[in-house]
Protein backbone atom coordinates (compact mmCIF):
# COMPACT_ATOMS: atom_id res chain seq x y z
CA UNK A 1 0.00 0.00 0.00
CA UNK A 2 3.01 2.64 0.77
CA UNK A 3 4.23 2.17 -2.34
CA UNK A 4 0.58 2.94 -4.41
CA UNK A 5 0.37 5.64 -1.99
CA UNK A 6 3.54 6.84 -3.05
CA UNK A 7 2.73 6.85 -6.99
CA UNK A 8 2.30 10.36 -8.81
CA UNK A 9 -1.61 11.38 -8.59
CA UNK A 10 -3.12 11.48 -12.09
CA UNK A 11 -4.48 14.84 -13.36
CA UNK A 12 -7.93 13.75 -12.45
CA UNK A 13 -6.94 12.68 -9.09
CA UNK A 14 -5.35 16.17 -8.54
CA UNK A 15 -8.67 18.09 -9.67
CA UNK A 16 -10.40 15.66 -7.51
CA UNK A 17 -8.51 16.36 -4.25
CA UNK A 18 -8.27 20.12 -5.23
CA UNK A 19 -12.38 19.82 -5.82
CA UNK A 20 -12.63 18.21 -2.08
CA UNK A 21 -10.43 20.32 -0.12
CA UNK A 22 -12.19 23.71 -1.89
CA UNK A 23 -15.88 22.31 -0.77
CA UNK A 24 -14.85 21.66 2.83
CA UNK A 25 -12.76 24.98 2.69
CA UNK A 26 -13.59 27.93 5.54
CA UNK A 27 -13.08 30.99 3.96
CA UNK A 28 -12.09 34.04 6.83
CA UNK A 29 -12.28 37.68 5.71
CA UNK A 30 -10.31 39.04 8.16
CA UNK A 31 -10.32 42.73 8.93
CA UNK A 32 -7.41 44.60 11.01
CA UNK A 33 -7.35 47.90 12.58
CA UNK A 34 -4.01 49.72 13.57
CA UNK A 35 -4.31 53.81 14.05
CA UNK A 36 -1.39 54.63 12.51
CA UNK A 37 -0.71 52.39 9.73
CA UNK A 38 -5.00 53.79 9.12
CA UNK A 39 -3.62 57.39 9.83
CA UNK A 40 -1.12 57.41 7.50
CA UNK A 41 -2.81 55.11 4.97
CA UNK A 42 -5.84 58.20 4.61
CA UNK A 43 -3.16 60.91 4.55
CA UNK A 44 -1.23 59.68 1.79
CA UNK A 45 -4.14 58.91 0.19
CA UNK A 46 -5.94 62.53 0.76
CA UNK A 47 -2.64 63.83 -0.59
CA UNK A 48 -2.44 61.87 -3.58
CA UNK A 49 -6.06 62.41 -4.48
CA UNK A 50 -5.89 66.01 -4.14
CA UNK A 51 -2.90 66.05 -6.12
CA UNK A 52 -5.06 64.54 -9.12
CA UNK A 53 -3.25 64.96 -12.45
CA UNK A 54 -0.62 67.09 -11.29
CA UNK A 55 0.76 64.19 -9.88
CA UNK A 56 2.41 63.74 -13.24
CA UNK A 57 4.37 66.87 -12.64
CA UNK A 58 7.97 67.20 -12.31
CA UNK A 59 7.20 68.67 -8.97
CA UNK A 60 5.21 66.21 -7.42
CA UNK A 61 6.35 63.05 -9.50
CA UNK A 62 8.89 61.54 -7.19
CA UNK A 63 6.95 62.27 -3.96
CA UNK A 64 3.56 61.00 -5.10
CA UNK A 65 5.82 57.66 -6.69
CA UNK A 66 7.39 57.39 -2.87
CA UNK A 67 4.06 57.89 -0.99
CA UNK A 68 2.74 55.29 -3.61
CA UNK A 69 5.58 52.66 -2.47
CA UNK A 70 4.99 53.35 1.55
CA UNK A 71 1.45 52.59 1.25
CA UNK A 72 1.40 49.57 -1.09
CA UNK A 73 4.23 48.08 1.40
CA UNK A 74 1.91 49.25 4.72
CA UNK A 75 -0.69 47.46 3.23
CA UNK A 76 0.38 44.53 1.68
CA UNK A 77 3.91 43.44 2.98
CA UNK A 78 3.40 41.44 6.86
CA UNK A 79 7.03 43.54 7.90
CA UNK A 80 7.50 46.02 11.59
CA UNK A 81 7.19 48.96 10.33
CA UNK A 82 10.91 49.76 11.39
CA UNK A 83 12.17 46.83 8.89
CA UNK A 84 15.06 48.32 7.24
CA UNK A 85 13.69 46.81 3.83
CA UNK A 86 10.26 49.28 4.02
CA UNK A 87 12.63 52.50 4.95
CA UNK A 88 9.44 54.50 6.81
CA UNK A 89 12.17 57.12 8.16
CA UNK A 90 14.23 58.08 5.36
CA UNK A 91 11.04 58.17 3.60
CA UNK A 92 9.67 60.70 5.82
CA UNK A 93 12.63 62.77 5.55
CA UNK A 94 12.66 63.03 2.23
CA UNK A 95 9.01 63.94 1.80
CA UNK A 96 9.97 66.44 4.99
CA UNK A 97 13.15 68.16 3.01
CA UNK A 98 10.65 67.90 -0.41
CA UNK A 99 7.91 69.72 1.73
CA UNK A 100 10.16 72.74 2.75
CA UNK A 101 11.95 73.26 -0.62
CA UNK A 102 8.37 73.43 -1.98
CA UNK A 103 7.14 76.04 0.28
CA UNK A 104 6.41 79.28 -1.47
CA UNK A 105 6.67 77.72 -4.58
CA UNK A 106 4.00 75.27 -5.36
CA UNK A 107 0.36 75.13 -4.55
CA UNK A 108 -0.26 75.55 -0.53
CA UNK A 109 -2.99 73.00 -0.35
CA UNK A 110 -0.84 70.32 -1.89
CA UNK A 111 2.09 71.64 0.49
CA UNK A 112 0.80 70.82 3.21
CA UNK A 113 -0.75 68.05 2.53
CA UNK A 114 2.03 66.36 1.54
CA UNK A 115 3.94 68.30 5.38
CA UNK A 116 0.99 66.68 6.79
CA UNK A 117 1.48 63.11 6.05
CA UNK A 118 4.74 63.35 7.46
CA UNK A 119 4.47 62.56 11.11
CA UNK A 120 2.50 59.28 10.39
CA UNK A 121 4.87 58.49 8.33
CA UNK A 122 7.48 58.98 11.21
CA UNK A 123 4.90 57.47 13.71
CA UNK A 124 5.01 53.95 11.88
CA UNK A 125 8.40 53.53 11.89
CA UNK A 126 8.88 54.56 15.19
CA UNK A 127 5.64 52.55 16.36
CA UNK A 128 7.73 49.59 14.52
CA UNK A 129 4.12 47.06 14.87
CA UNK A 130 3.66 44.72 12.61
CA UNK A 131 0.03 44.13 12.58
CA UNK A 132 -0.95 42.22 9.55
CA UNK A 133 2.51 39.86 10.88
CA UNK A 134 0.74 39.58 14.01
CA UNK A 135 -2.64 38.55 13.08
CA UNK A 136 -1.25 36.15 9.85
CA UNK A 137 0.85 34.49 12.94
CA UNK A 138 -2.13 33.93 14.90
CA UNK A 139 -4.45 32.30 12.53
CA UNK A 140 -1.59 30.27 11.43
CA UNK A 141 -1.07 28.89 15.11
CA UNK A 142 -5.00 27.77 15.06
CA UNK A 143 -3.15 24.56 13.50
CA UNK A 144 0.19 23.50 12.95
CA UNK A 145 2.07 26.44 11.27
CA UNK A 146 4.64 24.29 9.97
CA UNK A 147 1.42 22.86 7.64
CA UNK A 148 0.68 26.66 6.93
CA UNK A 149 1.31 28.93 3.88
CA UNK A 150 1.70 33.13 3.61
CA UNK A 151 0.89 34.41 0.39
CA UNK A 152 2.48 37.55 -0.55
CA UNK A 153 2.02 40.00 -3.80
CA UNK A 154 5.78 40.53 -4.18
CA UNK A 155 7.58 37.84 -3.95
CA UNK A 156 11.26 39.92 -3.10
CA UNK A 157 9.57 40.12 0.26
CA UNK A 158 9.33 35.95 0.67
CA UNK A 159 12.70 35.94 2.69
CA UNK A 160 12.62 38.74 4.98
CA UNK A 161 9.02 37.80 6.25
CA UNK A 162 9.95 34.17 6.26
CA UNK A 163 12.70 35.54 8.59
CA UNK A 164 10.66 37.62 10.47
CA UNK A 165 7.89 34.72 10.97
CA UNK A 166 11.01 32.42 12.58
CA UNK A 167 12.31 35.23 15.10
CA UNK A 168 8.60 35.18 16.57
CA UNK A 169 8.09 31.28 16.64
CA UNK A 170 6.53 30.56 13.34
CA UNK A 171 7.99 28.10 11.12
CA UNK A 172 5.88 29.06 7.40
CA UNK A 173 5.68 28.47 3.70
CA UNK A 174 6.40 31.98 2.57
CA UNK A 175 5.13 32.12 -1.51
CA UNK A 176 3.17 34.30 -4.07
CA UNK A 177 -0.25 33.88 -5.52
CA UNK A 178 0.97 31.33 -8.10
CA UNK A 179 3.26 29.39 -5.70
CA UNK A 180 -0.35 28.41 -4.00
CA UNK A 181 -2.05 27.51 -7.39
CA UNK A 182 -0.44 24.14 -7.77
CA UNK A 183 -1.41 21.25 -6.20
CA UNK A 184 -0.36 20.83 -2.97
CA UNK A 185 -2.59 21.33 0.18
CA UNK A 186 -1.75 23.26 3.48
CA UNK A 187 -3.49 23.23 6.66
CA UNK A 188 -3.76 27.04 7.08
CA UNK A 189 -3.72 29.62 4.24
CA UNK A 190 -3.37 33.93 4.68
CA UNK A 191 -3.30 35.81 1.69
CA UNK A 192 -2.08 39.09 2.91
CA UNK A 193 -3.46 42.41 1.13
CA UNK A 194 -7.15 43.58 -0.06
CA UNK A 195 -9.12 40.33 -1.28
CA UNK A 196 -9.84 42.45 -4.56
CA UNK A 197 -6.53 41.55 -4.94
CA UNK A 198 -6.35 38.09 -4.63
CA UNK A 199 -6.12 36.03 -7.57
CA UNK A 200 -9.39 34.68 -8.23
CA UNK A 201 -8.15 30.87 -8.14
CA UNK A 202 -6.85 31.05 -4.75
CA UNK A 203 -10.95 31.76 -3.78
CA UNK A 204 -12.67 30.02 -6.10
CA UNK A 205 -10.37 26.42 -5.93
CA UNK A 206 -8.62 27.29 -2.33
CA UNK A 207 -5.65 24.69 -1.78
CA UNK A 208 -6.90 24.53 1.95
CA UNK A 209 -8.69 23.56 4.94
CA UNK A 210 -8.57 27.31 6.26
CA UNK A 211 -8.09 30.22 4.56
CA UNK A 212 -8.00 33.69 5.99
CA UNK A 213 -8.03 37.32 4.41
CA UNK A 214 -5.60 39.53 6.37
CA UNK A 215 -6.21 43.21 5.42
CA UNK A 216 -6.78 46.27 7.06
CA UNK A 217 -9.99 46.93 7.45
CA UNK A 218 -10.26 50.46 6.21
CA UNK A 219 -10.93 49.53 2.62
CA UNK A 220 -14.63 49.09 0.92
CA UNK A 221 -15.55 46.10 -0.39
CA UNK A 222 -16.67 42.43 0.51
CA UNK A 223 -14.93 39.44 -0.15
CA UNK A 224 -16.43 37.41 -3.15
CA UNK A 225 -16.34 33.93 -4.50
CA UNK A 226 -17.22 33.21 -7.39
CA UNK A 227 -18.54 29.02 -8.11
CA UNK A 228 -15.26 27.29 -8.38
CA UNK A 229 -16.11 25.52 -11.62
CA UNK A 230 -17.80 26.75 -14.87
CA UNK A 231 -19.94 24.48 -17.16
CA UNK A 232 -23.20 22.49 -17.42
CA UNK A 233 -22.64 20.63 -14.02
CA UNK A 234 -24.94 21.04 -11.44
CA UNK A 235 -22.08 20.81 -8.93
CA UNK A 236 -20.03 23.84 -10.40
CA UNK A 237 -22.04 26.38 -8.91
CA UNK A 238 -20.67 25.64 -4.96
CA UNK A 239 -20.46 28.39 -3.50
CA UNK A 240 -18.84 29.18 0.04
CA UNK A 241 -20.17 31.51 2.26
CA UNK A 242 -17.02 34.19 3.39
CA UNK A 243 -17.42 34.46 7.47
CA UNK A 244 -16.61 37.73 8.56
CA UNK A 245 -13.99 37.72 11.99
CA UNK A 246 -14.15 39.89 14.66
CA UNK A 247 -11.35 43.01 13.97
CA UNK A 248 -7.85 42.03 15.07
CA UNK A 249 -6.85 44.70 16.74
CA UNK A 250 -3.31 46.04 16.74
CA UNK A 251 -1.31 48.71 18.96
CA UNK A 252 -2.79 51.20 21.46
CA UNK A 253 -4.17 54.34 19.79
CA UNK A 254 -4.23 55.99 23.64
CA UNK A 255 -0.96 56.61 23.80
CA UNK A 256 0.15 58.45 20.47
CA UNK A 257 3.92 58.30 19.46
CA UNK A 258 5.80 61.78 19.03
CA UNK A 259 3.42 63.86 20.42
CA UNK A 260 0.95 63.15 17.46
CA UNK A 261 -2.98 62.68 17.56
CA UNK A 262 -4.49 60.10 15.25
CA UNK A 263 -7.75 61.08 14.41
CA UNK A 264 -10.61 58.60 12.91
CA UNK A 265 -11.47 59.43 9.66
CA UNK A 266 -15.27 59.82 8.26
CA UNK A 267 -16.48 56.11 7.76
CA UNK A 268 -18.18 57.10 4.54
CA UNK A 269 -14.82 58.15 3.32
CA UNK A 270 -13.35 54.42 3.34
CA UNK A 271 -10.65 53.84 0.58
CA UNK A 272 -11.40 52.16 -2.44
CA UNK A 273 -9.19 48.76 -2.50
CA UNK A 274 -7.41 49.91 -6.20
CA UNK A 275 -6.21 53.03 -5.03
CA UNK A 276 -3.80 51.19 -3.06
CA UNK A 277 -3.02 48.46 -5.48
CA UNK A 278 0.48 47.66 -7.20
CA UNK A 279 -1.65 47.71 -10.49
CA UNK A 280 -2.58 51.45 -9.84
CA UNK A 281 0.77 51.97 -8.94
CA UNK A 282 2.15 50.55 -12.31
CA UNK A 283 -0.65 52.98 -14.22
CA UNK A 284 0.22 55.74 -11.89
CA UNK A 285 3.53 55.81 -13.10
CA UNK A 286 3.32 56.63 -16.74
CA UNK A 287 0.96 58.46 -18.34
CA UNK A 288 -2.26 57.36 -19.96
CA UNK A 289 -1.67 56.87 -23.63
CA UNK A 290 -4.47 59.47 -25.66
CA UNK A 291 -5.48 58.26 -29.18
CA UNK A 292 -6.21 62.03 -30.14
CA UNK A 293 -3.77 64.09 -31.87
CA UNK A 294 -0.67 63.06 -34.28
CA UNK A 295 2.01 64.24 -31.92
CA UNK A 296 4.20 62.88 -29.51
CA UNK A 297 7.01 64.50 -27.19
CA UNK A 298 9.96 62.30 -28.05
CA UNK A 299 10.12 59.42 -30.63
CA UNK A 300 11.19 56.63 -27.88
CA UNK A 301 8.01 57.09 -26.03
CA UNK A 302 5.22 54.54 -27.35
CA UNK A 303 1.83 53.03 -26.46
CA UNK A 304 1.99 49.86 -24.33
CA UNK A 305 0.19 47.62 -21.94
CA UNK A 306 1.41 46.36 -18.52
CA UNK A 307 1.26 42.63 -17.81
CA UNK A 308 1.50 41.34 -14.25
CA UNK A 309 3.60 37.96 -13.90
CA UNK A 310 3.56 35.20 -11.66
CA UNK A 311 6.54 36.07 -9.24
CA UNK A 312 4.84 39.80 -8.65
CA UNK A 313 6.59 41.77 -11.22
CA UNK A 314 5.53 43.41 -14.57
CA UNK A 315 6.46 43.79 -18.10
CA UNK A 316 5.46 46.53 -20.14
CA UNK A 317 4.72 45.40 -24.14
CA UNK A 318 4.01 47.58 -26.88
CA UNK A 319 0.60 47.20 -28.41
CA UNK A 320 1.35 47.57 -32.26
CA UNK A 321 4.87 47.47 -32.68
CA UNK A 322 7.07 44.75 -34.31
CA UNK A 323 8.79 44.01 -31.05
CA UNK A 324 10.32 40.84 -30.40
CA UNK A 325 10.37 39.11 -27.39
CA UNK A 326 11.65 35.39 -25.91
CA UNK A 327 8.61 33.37 -25.13
CA UNK A 328 7.41 30.00 -24.37
CA UNK A 329 3.97 29.27 -25.18
CA UNK A 330 2.21 27.39 -22.63
CA UNK A 331 0.19 24.40 -24.44
CA UNK A 332 4.18 23.39 -24.93
CA UNK A 333 5.33 22.15 -21.55
CA UNK A 334 6.91 20.74 -20.35
CA UNK A 335 8.77 20.62 -23.62
CA UNK A 336 10.58 23.78 -24.25
CA UNK A 337 10.49 25.47 -27.11
CA UNK A 338 11.81 28.92 -26.56
CA UNK A 339 11.61 31.39 -29.32
CA UNK A 340 11.04 34.92 -30.69
CA UNK A 341 7.38 35.82 -30.12
CA UNK A 342 5.86 39.60 -31.75
CA UNK A 343 5.59 41.15 -27.90
CA UNK A 344 1.66 42.79 -28.96
CA UNK A 345 0.82 39.02 -29.48
CA UNK A 346 1.39 37.31 -26.02
CA UNK A 347 -1.28 37.42 -23.35
CA UNK A 348 -2.54 35.85 -19.97
CA UNK A 349 -1.12 32.08 -19.60
CA UNK A 350 2.00 32.72 -21.97
CA UNK A 351 5.64 32.16 -20.09
CA UNK A 352 7.82 35.05 -20.91
CA UNK A 353 11.96 35.35 -20.52
CA UNK A 354 12.76 38.97 -19.15
CA UNK A 355 16.05 40.32 -18.17
CA UNK A 356 16.42 43.45 -15.98
CA UNK A 357 17.68 45.30 -19.14
CA UNK A 358 15.55 46.24 -22.22
CA UNK A 359 15.57 42.90 -24.40
CA UNK A 360 15.86 45.38 -27.71
CA UNK A 361 18.93 46.70 -26.17
CA UNK A 362 20.26 43.27 -25.18
CA UNK A 363 19.77 42.29 -28.83
CA UNK A 364 21.27 45.48 -29.94
CA UNK A 365 24.71 44.37 -27.95
CA UNK A 366 24.88 40.98 -29.17
CA UNK A 367 23.91 41.82 -33.09
CA UNK A 368 26.57 44.90 -33.16
CA UNK A 369 29.61 41.86 -31.77
CA UNK A 370 27.72 39.36 -35.11
CA UNK A 371 28.63 42.95 -37.11
CA UNK A 372 31.85 43.21 -35.82
CA UNK A 373 33.61 46.62 -37.37
CA UNK A 374 31.19 47.41 -39.93
CA UNK A 375 28.82 47.85 -36.90
CA UNK A 376 29.03 51.33 -36.42
CA UNK A 377 28.32 52.38 -39.78
CA UNK A 378 25.76 50.36 -40.49
CA UNK A 379 23.90 51.58 -37.36
CA UNK A 380 25.02 55.53 -38.48
CA UNK A 381 22.89 54.07 -41.62
CA UNK A 382 19.94 53.01 -39.58
CA UNK A 383 19.49 56.36 -37.44
CA UNK A 384 19.77 58.70 -40.42
CA UNK A 385 16.83 57.48 -41.92
CA UNK A 386 14.65 57.66 -38.88
CA UNK A 387 15.91 60.93 -38.34
CA UNK A 388 14.88 62.54 -40.92
CA UNK A 389 11.79 60.63 -41.11
CA UNK A 390 10.84 62.30 -37.16
CA UNK A 391 12.05 65.91 -38.58
CA UNK A 392 9.47 65.48 -41.00
CA UNK A 393 6.63 64.44 -38.17
CA UNK A 394 8.28 67.67 -35.87
CA UNK A 395 7.31 69.23 -38.72
CA UNK A 396 4.10 68.26 -40.35
CA UNK A 397 0.88 70.06 -38.60
CA UNK A 398 -0.43 66.32 -37.95
CA UNK A 399 2.40 65.18 -37.38
CA UNK A 400 2.92 60.82 -36.62
CA UNK A 401 -0.71 60.63 -38.37
CA UNK A 402 -0.45 63.21 -40.64
CA UNK A 403 3.34 62.39 -42.41
CA UNK A 404 1.42 58.28 -42.47
CA UNK A 405 -1.21 59.70 -44.42
CA UNK A 406 0.84 61.42 -46.85
CA UNK A 407 3.42 57.86 -47.43
CA UNK A 408 -0.08 56.05 -47.94
CA UNK A 409 -1.69 58.35 -50.68
CA UNK A 410 2.05 58.28 -52.32
CA UNK A 411 1.64 54.23 -52.69
CA UNK A 412 2.77 53.13 -48.91
CA UNK A 413 1.19 49.82 -48.26
CA UNK A 414 2.09 50.24 -44.86
CA UNK A 415 2.47 53.79 -42.81
CA UNK A 416 4.00 52.68 -39.26
CA UNK A 417 5.34 55.85 -38.71
CA UNK A 418 5.26 55.57 -34.55
CA UNK A 419 7.17 52.85 -35.10
CA UNK A 420 9.48 53.29 -37.77
CA UNK A 421 11.27 56.25 -35.83
CA UNK A 422 11.87 54.45 -32.61
CA UNK A 423 14.55 52.43 -31.64
CA UNK A 424 13.44 48.95 -32.15
CA UNK A 425 13.18 49.56 -35.61
CA UNK A 426 15.71 48.61 -38.15
CA UNK A 427 13.44 48.90 -41.48
CA UNK A 428 10.29 48.75 -42.72
CA UNK A 429 9.08 45.05 -44.12
CA UNK A 430 8.04 46.05 -46.94
CA UNK A 431 11.13 47.47 -49.68
CA UNK A 432 8.54 48.78 -52.00
CA UNK A 433 6.91 51.05 -48.90
CA UNK A 434 10.76 52.09 -47.87
CA UNK A 435 11.29 53.57 -51.01
CA UNK A 436 8.25 55.82 -50.84
CA UNK A 437 9.36 56.86 -47.53
CA UNK A 438 13.42 57.72 -48.87
CA UNK A 439 11.20 59.70 -51.81
CA UNK A 440 9.04 61.42 -49.70
CA UNK A 441 11.68 62.47 -47.49
CA UNK A 442 14.04 63.17 -50.54
CA UNK A 443 16.64 61.95 -49.79
CA UNK A 444 18.52 60.89 -53.05
CA UNK A 445 19.58 57.89 -51.18
CA UNK A 446 20.27 54.14 -53.52
CA UNK A 447 17.50 52.43 -52.20
CA UNK A 448 19.31 49.11 -52.65
CA UNK A 449 22.48 49.92 -51.15
CA UNK A 450 20.13 51.36 -47.70
CA UNK A 451 18.22 48.57 -48.10
CA UNK A 452 20.82 46.18 -47.91
CA UNK A 453 22.59 47.69 -45.28
CA UNK A 454 19.31 47.36 -43.12
CA UNK A 455 19.13 43.72 -44.18
CA UNK A 456 22.36 43.01 -42.46
CA UNK A 457 21.38 44.68 -39.19
CA UNK A 458 17.79 42.71 -39.57
CA UNK A 459 19.97 39.28 -39.85
CA UNK A 460 22.56 40.30 -37.21
CA UNK A 461 19.49 40.44 -34.68
CA UNK A 462 17.84 37.75 -36.00
CA UNK A 463 20.84 35.26 -35.58
CA UNK A 464 21.41 37.16 -31.72
CA UNK A 465 17.90 36.74 -31.09
CA UNK A 466 18.30 32.88 -31.91
CA UNK A 467 21.64 31.86 -30.50
CA UNK A 468 19.74 33.53 -26.64
CA UNK A 469 16.73 31.12 -27.60
CA UNK A 470 18.38 28.42 -27.60
CA UNK A 471 21.08 29.30 -24.92
CA UNK A 472 17.64 30.04 -22.85
CA UNK A 473 16.72 26.25 -24.13
CA UNK A 474 19.60 24.73 -22.86
CA UNK A 475 19.64 26.02 -19.50
CA UNK A 476 16.00 25.21 -18.34
CA UNK A 477 16.10 21.82 -16.90
CA UNK A 478 13.99 19.56 -16.10
CA UNK A 479 13.99 20.70 -12.57
CA UNK A 480 13.69 23.95 -13.57
CA UNK A 481 10.84 23.27 -16.11
CA UNK A 482 9.09 21.42 -12.80
CA UNK A 483 9.46 24.49 -11.10
CA UNK A 484 8.04 26.67 -13.65
CA UNK A 485 4.99 24.67 -14.32
CA UNK A 486 4.39 24.81 -10.37
CA UNK A 487 4.88 27.97 -9.50
CA UNK A 488 4.31 30.31 -12.72
CA UNK A 489 7.87 31.34 -12.86
CA UNK A 490 11.94 30.31 -12.23
CA UNK A 491 15.26 31.85 -12.62
CA UNK A 492 17.97 30.48 -14.74
CA UNK A 493 21.66 31.90 -15.04
CA UNK A 494 22.92 31.74 -18.67
CA UNK A 495 26.64 30.67 -19.33
CA UNK A 496 29.39 33.55 -19.56
CA UNK A 497 28.62 36.95 -18.57
CA UNK A 498 24.36 37.08 -18.64
CA UNK A 499 22.54 38.36 -15.65
CA UNK A 500 19.89 36.32 -14.09
CA UNK A 501 16.89 35.60 -16.57
CA UNK A 502 13.76 34.85 -14.90
CA UNK A 503 10.80 33.05 -16.95
CA UNK A 504 7.29 34.04 -15.95
CA UNK A 505 3.79 33.11 -16.32
CA UNK A 506 1.32 35.99 -17.08
CA UNK A 507 -1.36 36.48 -14.63
CA UNK A 508 -3.30 39.47 -16.22
CA UNK A 509 -3.23 42.56 -17.94
CA UNK A 510 -3.68 45.82 -17.22
CA UNK A 511 -6.82 47.66 -18.90
CA UNK A 512 -6.05 50.38 -21.12
CA UNK A 513 -2.47 51.39 -22.40
CA UNK A 514 -0.05 53.68 -21.20
CA UNK A 515 2.63 55.77 -22.79
CA UNK A 516 6.22 55.12 -21.87
CA UNK A 517 9.65 55.20 -22.56
CA UNK A 518 11.58 52.93 -25.02
CA UNK A 519 14.07 51.30 -22.73
CA UNK A 520 11.03 50.73 -20.23
CA UNK A 521 9.18 48.11 -22.62
CA UNK A 522 10.18 44.22 -22.89
CA UNK A 523 12.30 43.87 -19.48
CA UNK A 524 11.53 42.69 -15.88
CA UNK A 525 10.12 45.52 -13.78
CA UNK A 526 9.05 45.38 -10.51
CA UNK A 527 7.09 47.80 -8.90
CA UNK A 528 9.93 49.48 -7.46
CA UNK A 529 11.06 50.01 -10.63
CA UNK A 530 8.03 52.56 -12.01
CA UNK A 531 9.28 55.82 -10.51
Amino acid sequence: MADQSEEPMTMLEEIDQVYACAAECEIWDQPVEHSTARAFVFAATGFLRGLGEVADSELWRSSAALLRRCRRFVCTIPLPFDHPLLQFEAAARQLEVKSAQLEGVADSGHVERLRSVVPSLRGLAADGGDPLGDCTREFLTLEDPCDGFVVLSDRRFTGAVAETMALNGVEASIGTHADLLGHDIYASVVIVGSPTWTHPGLLNAPRTENLALVHYGFFREDPEVAPLLFGPAASTHVTRPIKKSKPFRCGAPETPVLGWQPVEPDEASLLSAEECSPSEEIRASFPRYSSTGGHRGVPDQVEAHAAVLADGSHVLLPTDLDARVLSLRAEELPDIQVEQVLASSVGRGDYLALRNRPHHQDLMDRADAILGPDAASLRATQAEWKGWLWERTEQHPRGIRGVADELRSRGAVTANVGYWVSDWCIRPRSKADFAVVLHYLAAGADVDRVWERLRRIDSAHRSAGQRYADDLQRALTPDRVARLIAAGWCTVRLTGSDSETLVARIDYTLSGTLQVPLNALCRLRSTEDSR
